[in-house]
């Protein structure tokens, strides 16, 4: 392409060892290929990453994209992303984020943000439009993530400026660390936790640049049509005031709402006190991602008791899980508190509740003692000691050192049958969803590259669609979870949030038009081109991981799921039939059903051949 459009065609190199930063074309055949986001993301990774480097260490990088919808009128789609290798899976991981951060890289004239190597002391790298800098950031530290935002902005002379940041916890190394972009959170895999291990404490964007579109007309009309169909959605009424804390009377109707670590499947008195008649009295204001008119976002303010005072942004349903269900507390306000604490130290609040969810099973068992624990009675819904035991983690002081490696590296650390108790997959702690109840939304978590994430392939037919009533069934799942990650990683390259998607609001066929009136670039004007796309991309996460040496063997929720129905509730006397699901899944990926490794015939379909001659040299191709 001799000029692009929907893209500023650049990338953009920053060596905080050296000091260097360079620039680079954005490749037509990358493009192409993987058209934006997580596809250009994950390609870039893959190609540029050593198999068996440290993620901690000065050898990973961060590679921060954006998509060809971004800065457009498109709505929804002015996200951002950063795919690392995770500290905490040891596998490639991908968070992404809807804060302003990510559009303002893009309007700084770049698609692509790559940073690597390991600075002498801490820095942060100020980027406007083409002058780029890597500065002092030692009077930063130590700072919590809002207080590094203001910081910098005061200090630029400029309150526009976008600020990625980590808090405290991502300088200590928390391996479930995020990234900070004002209300908004790249959460999941320790990606803060990387960018500590590479003494940034922040990334400083402000940009002036415009996107040129091919059509601008045609993406206009396109918009209103998406936005007309927004307004008209049945659904989308109570989502848009209370996002997705709706969610928790649903799925605790259904039984998939967990409980105590996954042992149970009823929360005494949640009516009323997590579900949304709760929340709504709590409201203070919707908030929204940049570019998105759903505005699914919603302050919420303590009023009264202990916690009186507190406001965050959220809690969302994850959040309502982890600290909720998980832990046994009925507690909005103590739930409101734990939100702050996370957003303010940058920690994932999936992993942090169940980090204690699962600290709270140990000590149940004796596993460990009050004296190991620093004194605290980690009673389950003792929300005073949650907190406390939070913070511990969030500044990993004692008990919170070990815990503030996830559960997968405390239990093999605590030893004593630990093990049986962390409730993850590759090391990424699971969302709130129990898959006893959802047999495809649990295969998918099984076999995500990243581990445990819903947000990479959630079947939404088994929660809301007509497959509800078969959600038990083994048979078909396979090719269920199949399409479901193939099309979110197709939306992913735009980048797209996936909760418009979920809720059926923009099919591949307004996608497809969105692309091509943005980019102009005649492949995406075929909607079976897009759909491989969108499987190219989950076949080479799937390769970085298996060039690591993933395989079957790790592909399984924990093996409560699988042998331990549960004894009340809505899906009472279910378990996961994992290998028949797997079997199922391998077939229809054409993956080799023994080991789960791609096949070469797959690979080479997808364009991959110098991907299936790698892993044929590491003897891991199917």
């Amino acid at each position: 392409m001799d000029t692009m459009k929907g893209y500023m065609g650049r990338i953009l190199r920053v060596n905080v060892t050296t000091g260097k930063v360079s620039l680079e074309p954005l490749k037509d055949d990358l493009v192409k290929q993987f058209i934006g986001g997580r596809g250009i993301g994950a390609k870039l990774l893959y190609d540029e990453l050593t198999p068996g480097v440290d993620p901690l260490s000065p050898l990973n990088k961060l590679v921060f994209t954006t998509g060809p919808l971004a800065c457009t009128v498109a709505q929804s789609c002015s996200r951002w992303m950063v795919t690392t290798k995770s500290p905490l899976t040891g596998g490639m991981f991908r968070s992404t984020a809807g804060g302003g951060f990510g559009a303002e890289v893009k309007s700084a004239g770049y698609d692509v943000l790559i940073v690597e190597g390991k600075a002498e002391k801490p820095v942060y790298i100020l980027i406007q439009d083409d002058r780029v800098e890597i500065r002092d950031a030692q009077d930063l530290m130590g700072m919590l993530t809002h207080e590094v935002t203001s910081t910098l902005c005061r200090k630029l002379n400029d309150d526009r400026m976008k600020v990625a940041a980590i808090g405290p916890s991502g300088e200590k190394l928390v391996r479930f660390a995020a990234i900070v972009d004002g209300r908004r959170t790249a959460a999941r895999g320790g990606v803060g936790a990387v960018m500590g291990s590479k003494n940034i404490k922040a990334i400083a964007v402000r940009g002036s640049k415009r996107v040129d579109v091919a059509d601008p007309d045609r993406l206009k009309a396109i918009t209103r049509r998406q936005a007309e169909t927004v307004c008209k959605e049945p659904k989308f009424a109570g989502f848009k005031h209370l996002g997705t804390a709706t969610a928790v009377g649903f799925c605790h109707e259904l039984g998939i709402y967990p409980v105590k670590n996954y042992r149970d499947g009823v929360l005494e008195n949640v009516e009323g006190r997590l579900t949304g008649e709760k929340v709504s009295e709590l409201f203070i204001k919707d908030a929204y991602c940049n570019r998105c008119h759903i505005h699914c976002g919603n302050i919420l303010k303590v009023k009264s008791g202990p916690y009186a005072g507190d406001e965050v942004e959220g809690p969302e349903y994850e959040t309502l899980y982890s600290f909720g269900g998980e832990v046994s507390n009925t507690s909005l306000e103590m739930i409101i508190e734990a939100n702050r604490i996370c957003d303010d130290y940058g920690v994932d609040t999936i992993t942090a509740g169940c980090t204690i969810g699962f600290a709270m099973e140990l000590y149940e068992k004796g596993i460990l003692t009050r004296d190991e624990l620093g004194g605290l009675d980690l009673t389950w819904g003792n929300h005073e000691v949650i907190i406390k035991l939070l913070k511990k983690i969030v500044r990993r002081e004692g008990i919170g050192d070990l815990l503030a490696e996830g559960t997968r590296i405390a239990a093999q650390k605590i030893g004593k049958g630990a093990e049986k108790c962390a409730m993850h997959v590759k090391g990424l702690e699971l969302p709130g969803y129990d898959s006893r109840g959802l047999k495809a939304s649990g295969l998918n978590l099984a076999t995500a590259a990243l581990g445990a994430s819903h947000c990479v392939g959630q079947s939404s037919q088994e929660i809301m669609g007509p497959g509800i009533a078969t959600r038990f069934a083994v048979e078909g799942k396979g090719e269920m979870c199949k399409f479901n990650q193939d099309r979110v990683a197709l939306y992913e390259t735009g980048i797209f949030c996936i909760f418009p998607m979920a809720l059926n609001l923009v099919a591949v066929k307004e996608l497809k038009d969105m692309l091509c009136a943005a980019t102009g670039i005649e492949e995406f004007n075929d909607e079976e081109y897009l759909r491989r796309a969108g499987e190219r991309i989950w076949n080479i996460e799937r390769c970085f991981n298996v060039r690591e040496g993933f395989g079957r063997k790790d592909d399984y929720l924990p093996s409560r799921l699988l042998t331990e129905p549960l004894e009340r509730g809505p899906i009472k006397g279910h378990v996961v039939e994992m290998d028949q699901l797997l079997d199922d899944y391998y077939q229809a990926r054409g993956w080799d059903r023994a080991t789960g490794y791609p096949k070469r015939e797959k690979l080479e379909s997808l364009g991959l051949k110098a991907v299936a001659d790698e892993l044929a040299r590491l003897n891991r191709l199917g």
